[in-house]
């Protein structure tokens, strides 16, 4: 599968669910995380006052997804080529994606 495609099936299911994440470090440890994209999960943050904003908007990295990680209450990162499991709650053979 493309990473491409594993990204769009993986940010699908964490707009839906609360996925366990399962992927090697840049340090080459490996991290467990409950993810999510769900609105009712995420925090709600105050409107900024983008006149002030001189910013250039961010390059999108199409190899990294951004999620909600319910337990440590922030927002994490992946690269899709390090995930080794994305389970779900409702995955029957625990493992959703293969990636």
């Amino acid at each position: 599968m493309k990473v491409s495609e594993m990204k769009k099936e993986m940010v699908y299911v964490l707009k839906e669910s609360v996925a366990t994440v399962t992927f090697i470090k840049k340090d080459g440890t490996e991290r467990v995380m409950k993810g999510t994209l769900m609105s009712t999960e995420l925090p709600v943050f105050a409107e900024a006052d983008k006149s002030k904003t001189t910013k250039a908007p961010k390059k999108v990295n199409e190899e990294v997804i951004a999620c909600f990680d319910v337990e440590a209450q922030g927002f994490r990162s992946f690269r899709i080529d390090s995930v080794t499991s994305f389970e779900t709650p409702t995955a029957s053979s625990g493992r959703l994606i293969n990636a």
